[in-house]
């Protein structure tokens, strides 16, 4: 039973890697300031790969780093997937994408929280930018959760 749930687990692994290699793998760019809400804001730079599995959807990976404006705290290091959706409406060209992962406190390593962040946008050429809800469940017991709207500004290689 062990050797056919590793097969299996093998075989998903191998076909999803062939599906994500057999587009073309773009990386992008992005400066993400939080902007208001729950008292938190920060500022980000993160970056990653991602591949069109769809001439309207992409799928990828990021990771990053984020900061307090103050720099009150030690920084994040954020790990995300990301789904993206976009479209063309006339000369306009929106987006939608959905980043989920988990941020690793680089002061308490068991303190970190787990992220969502939808955005909607427009695309410029490369250049894109939009604005969204940044979600943050901490880790820690009794640490809660914080809600945030935030900017992002990135640029698709």
């Amino acid at each position: 039973m062990q050797a056919a749930m590793k097969k299996l687990i093998l075989s998903s692994i191998l076909l999803g890697a062939g599906a994500f290699s057999a587009s073309a793998v773009s990386p992008f760019f992005e400066f993400m300031p939080v902007i208001a809400g729950d008292d938190y804001t920060a500022f980000n730079f993160q970056g990653g790969i991602k591949a069109d599995v769809h001439p309207n959807i992409a799928l990828g990976l990021g990771v990053g780093i984020t900061e307090e404006w103050n720099f009150k705290h030690g920084p994040l290091l954020p790990i995300f997937g990301r789904a993206e959706f976009s479209g063309r409406l006339g000369s306009l060209n929106p987006f939608f994408s959905f980043d989920v992962g988990y941020e690793i406190n680089t002061e308490c390593t068991e303190c970190g929280a787990v992220l969502v962040n939808p955005m909607v946008g427009l695309k410029f050429g490369n250049w894109y930018g939009g604005i969204g809800y940044l979600g943050h469940c901490w880790t820690q017991s009794g640490s809660g959760s914080t809600s945030c709207f935030n900017m992002k500004i990135g640029y698709n290689f």
